[in-house]
């Protein structure tokens, strides 16, 4: 990696001499001219060391060459397998100054193999994705004609079809790969596996899960304990009406919203906040909790609504009755304010 002297509309840093392109750079030489031909791309380059999953065939490469990818492909193929990463490169074509040119530039790996050191571009990563997992427990309708895979990612002729009716997912995930947005629900099947389905498939031949759908009043279940209001999508976060976990009559679905014969009448549900509202893994506990003029309050432990900002409290203790630790072992404990109950973090979160 070189720093160019200069902006690229800058005078003196781009030359053209003899029908050949140079471009000045820094050295520890000072200021220096090199040729800007094929083997210069822009973007970065990092040495690294970590291991990734290839979830599909994939061309291996002796070097990150953008014009020899586009237009000699090798025949060399890695198998879906566990790899060793040495290098990641992320490459602009010549020239490339949008931000289309940007978000679409290839993004090289170097992994190590029994041929040596190679090339792969534009790998799947689902090691970089988990961390889109969120938790739900939205239910949805097969039809029988979606395809499920091992991974958040649609790989042709790995898909298996899915068994009709009416599912419950255990989390969703969102994200982008280059300009296309791409949104899954994790299922676990009959065997204990875990299957992941499209909610918009690309491929013609598919269909994606219903989302909207009435029941002829099915039971379905809360994992844990919900919060219920009188009519879909009420955001209201200081009401603090909750079912317990267990099996209710629903008869209606509509995009992560259930309606529930309840002890209370038919109300509403928010499939999909109830375990980031409630996640599972919470604890009885009796542990005395410092306050101080940093400490910020929420509403619930991963949904991210503030409830007392920093400067709310003076220094006091509260006693929780409540704990939950998260994945990433941050301790969350549920007390009691003049202004309801509320969760606080041991320590106050890094934003």
């Amino acid at each position: 990696m070189v720093e160019v002297a200069c902006g690229l509309n800058e005078a003196n840093c781009l030359a053209n001499i003899g029908g050949k392109e140079y471009i000045r750079i820094k050295t520890w030489m000072g200021d220096k001219w090199i040729e800007d031909d094929n083997k210069i791309t822009a973007g970065d380059y990092w040495e690294i060391e970590r291991d990734i999953t290839i979830i599909k065939e994939m061309r291996l490469y002796d070097q990150p060459d953008v014009e020899y990818y586009q237009t000699e492909p090798p025949q060399d193929m890695l198998t879906p397998q566990k790899v060793h990463v040495t290098a990641k490169y992320f490459s602009l074509y010549k020239g490339a100054h949008t931000g289309r040119a940007f978000v679409m530039a290839p993004i090289w790996y170097r992994i190590s193999t029994k041929q040596g050191q190679k090339w792969v571009v534009d790998p799947f990563i689902p090691e970089d994705i988990q961390k889109n997992e969120i938790p739900s427990d939205r239910i949805i309708k097969l039809n029988g004609n979606e395809l499920l895979y091992d991974y958040p990612y649609e790989v042709a002729g790995k898909g298996v079809k899915a068994t009709p009716g009416v599912v419950q997912v255990v989390a969703h995930s969102t994200f982008n790969i280059k300009d296309q947005i791409y949104g899954f629900y994790k299922l676990q099947l009959q065997d204990g596996t875990f299957k992941w389905v499209n909610a918009y498939p690309l491929f013609e031949t598919e269909r994606g899960p219903l989302m909207q759908f009435d029941l002829s009043n099915e039971n379905i279940t809360l994992r844990s304990a919900t919060r219920y209001f009188d009519i879909d999508g009420d955001a209201s976060l200081s009401l603090q009406n909750w079912l317990q976990p267990g099996t209710y009559v629903a008869n209606k679905i509509n995009n992560g919203w259930a309606c529930l014969q309840t002890p209370f009448g038919w109300k509403v549900v928010n499939l999909d906040r109830a375990p980031l509202e409630r996640p599972q893994g919470i604890t009885e506990t009796q542990e005395k909790v410092k306050l101080t003029s940093e400490t910020k309050t929420y509403y619930f432990p991963l949904t991210g609504e503030v409830c007392h900002i920093a400067g709310t409290f003076n220094d006091q203790q509260a006693l929780s009755f409540e704990k939950w630790i998260s994945p990433q072992g941050v301790n969350w404990y549920h007390i009691s304010t003049y202004s309801g109950i509320v969760w606080v973090p041991e320590k106050p979160l890094q934003e």
